[in-house]
């Protein structure tokens, strides 16, 4: 049973259909989601440098790279959410703006401190309401050296409450739903 339908809904692969895991475990974001989220980051898409944390069929990250983001790493611990996330690359031509790792977030993050400087969005997605990973995953970018001024969109059930936080800075959040969309600055 292939997963639900889901389509980049803006810029150069607008309308392209995406692959997305089979059953009920990963869930895309929304386009209502995904477009309100692009439209609060405005044209500061355009040449960033973008990490999906969380990737699943790498929906964010893509739509990023459609508006005109210049490169995306996706990360998804799942192999078969890598695998497809190398699939939807291909098939909407940003298969070399974009590297796909398998691999738990905070071990990735871990292993690739001294790279995060050259980030300046990051976009997590963790499963929802999967407290732990939500928690654990922006309290380790918070100890963790990040590009000045680093945008952080968090995609979180709007009941989960996020961890106190000393160098991420709340800047706002919007609710879609039962999804809450946070924006955090790195200062």
């Amino acid at each position: 049973m292939p997963g639900p339908a889901t389509r980049v809904t803006a810029g150069a692969s607008r309308g392209r259909l995406l692959k997305t895991p089979p059953g009920r475990a990963t869930r895309p974001t929304t386009s209502l989601v995904r477009e309100a989220l692009f439209n609060i980051i405005g044209d500061s898409i355009r040449g960033a440098r973008v990490l999906d944390l969380f990737a699943g069929a790498g929906t964010l990250g893509i739509e990023a790279l459609s508006r005109g983001a210049a490169s995306a790493t996706f990360v998804d611990r799942d192999r078969t959410c890598a695998n497809i996330v190398a699939e939807n690359l291909a098939a909407t031509g940003f298969a070399q703006q974009g590297d796909v790792a398998s691999a738990d977030a905070i071990d990735w993050l871990r292993a690739h401190e001294s790279d995060l400087t050259t980030y300046n969005l990051l976009l997590l997605d963790p499963p929802y309401r999967d407290s732990s990973a939500l928690t654990g995953t922006l309290q380790a970018l918070d100890q963790t050296p990040l590009r000045k001024e680093a945008l952080v969109v968090v995609e979180h059930y709007r009941g989960q409450p996020l961890p106190s936080l000393e160098r991420l800075v709340y800047l706002r959040d919007r609710d879609y739903g039962t999804t809450r969309l946070t924006f955090l600055r790195y200062a």
